[in-house]
């Protein structure tokens, strides 16, 4: 890459495009960082997620599964109560509690344990638009080549991320943060043509910005980051919140069943 600040400034043509290399710079800066806060919001995201699926989203769900066991053998009780057929009586039950099973089920799929990732291994081969992409951005980021101690840092930043996109063949984040390089390989055409192509590269760049700030404004007011957050300030505080909630809602656990298993000895004695 060729800094702005190194061209020789001799005419208006050479002063604007100067400014519009600066600018190119100072966005993929921005892009850059946007984009190493999104990934890490996502995996911190993820992490708290998995941490909360695993106490306390399995007793949300059993406690689904015991309500939806209670009305069912309510509505058998009441069946028989009216002298329905036996038969009958668990063909309306199917027939009622059809869907609400199914989702059921479905939440019990999605909030099973994911396998246990593989080693991370380079494919054979990849496509040459992606490892085009990868050489550009290793070579353009690779920390031995930082100026400075802060330079440094940032593309320590950057290059786990690069390296995770190319193995995940994520294109979006690597053309993502090649955008603005084209902008530096301009020198065959004339004034106007530089000012175009590096007018519509800094375009791009603004709207990836955008982009990645909304990204970030949609994940910290989701849901799961809220909650994440609630956790992390009780924990200063000295409270385990997650901790509490599941002592809670294991006491509620245990309440229901005790509750359908007296309607499951109610059916077996009426």
């Amino acid at each position: 890459m060729k800094p702005a600040a190194l061209i020789h400034v001799n005419s208006i043509d050479d002063r604007q495009i100067a400014e519009l290399l600066g600018a190119i710079e100072v966005k993929q800066a921005q892009v850059a960082e946007l984009t190493v806060a999104v990934e890490k919001l996502k995996s911190e995201v993820d992490l708290f997620q998995r941490r909360y699926n695993a106490h306390i989203s399995r007793y949300y769900l059993e406690l689904d599964k015991i309500e939806l066991e209670t009305k069912a053998y309510r509505l058998r009780l009441q069946l028989r109560r009216e002298q329905v057929h036996e038969e009958e009586i668990e063909a309306r039950v199917e027939s009622c509690f059809r869907a609400s099973r199914a989702r059921v089920a479905a939440d019990e799929v999605s909030n099973a344990p994911e396998p246990t990732p593989q080693a991370d291994k380079l494919p054979a081969a990849k496509p040459k638009h992606l490892q085009n992409l990868y050489r550009r951005l290793a070579k353009r980021y690779h920390p031995d080549k930082a100026m400075d101690a802060a330079e440094a840092e940032r593309r320590e930043q950057l290059m786990p991320l690069i390296n995770r996109a190319y193995r995940e063949q994520d294109v979006q984040i690597l053309e993502r943060l090649n955008l603005g390089e084209t902008a530096f390989d301009v020198d065959e055409k004339t004034a106007a043509e530089k000012r175009a192509a590096l007018q519509s590269e800094l375009r791009q760049l603004n709207r990836a910005a955008s982009q990645l700030r909304l990204e970030i404004n949609r994940l910290k007011t989701g849901r799961t980051y809220q909650l994440k957050q609630q956790v992390e300030k009780g924990k200063e505080t000295g409270i385990d919140l997650l901790t509490g909630l599941a002592k809670d809602l294991e006491r509620r656990v245990k309440a229901s069943r005790s509750h359908l298993a007296r309607l499951i000895n109610m059916w077996h004695k009426s």
